[in-house]
């Protein structure tokens, strides 16, 4: 298929893109603001909220993402427009994702989503 392409075109790249030849970070297509992703495939992020940041929000996996709240052990987030709390140390199914709080500090909030 890509050898019937020509090089530089719209399409060559669009042809990597659906192969998955540029990497999960541009698949994953992340826009965040006050909060950083990895996400090692196109199915899983783990993203980091700044915690005292009054506006914490990410977009990943087709999704938006932000913190609601939080206290010591647990967070409060919108996912695609619909609120979710999580404990520390567990996780919950919202929109076809499950949503893991794995740390939660003074400065930071981190969860794992991952499609269901």
């Amino acid at each position: 298929m890509i050898a019937s392409l020509r090089r530089g075109s719209r399409w060559t790249a669009a042809a990597l893109l659906t192969l998955g030849l540029a990497g999960p970070a541009t698949l994953a297509g992340c826009s965040a603001e006050n909060a950083s992703a990895n996400c090692p495939s196109t199915s899983e992020c783990t993203i980091t909220f700044d915690r005292s940041a009054d506006n914490a929000k990410i977009n990943v996996l087709g999704v938006e993402i932000s913190v609601v709240s939080a206290d010591d052990d647990s967070v409060t987030l919108k996912v695609g427009g619909q609120q979710v709390t999580v404990q520390r140390d567990a996780s919950a199914s919202i929109g076809g994702l499950t949503v893991n709080l794995t740390s939660i500090t003074d400065s930071e909030i981190v969860v794992k989503v991952t499609r269901s």
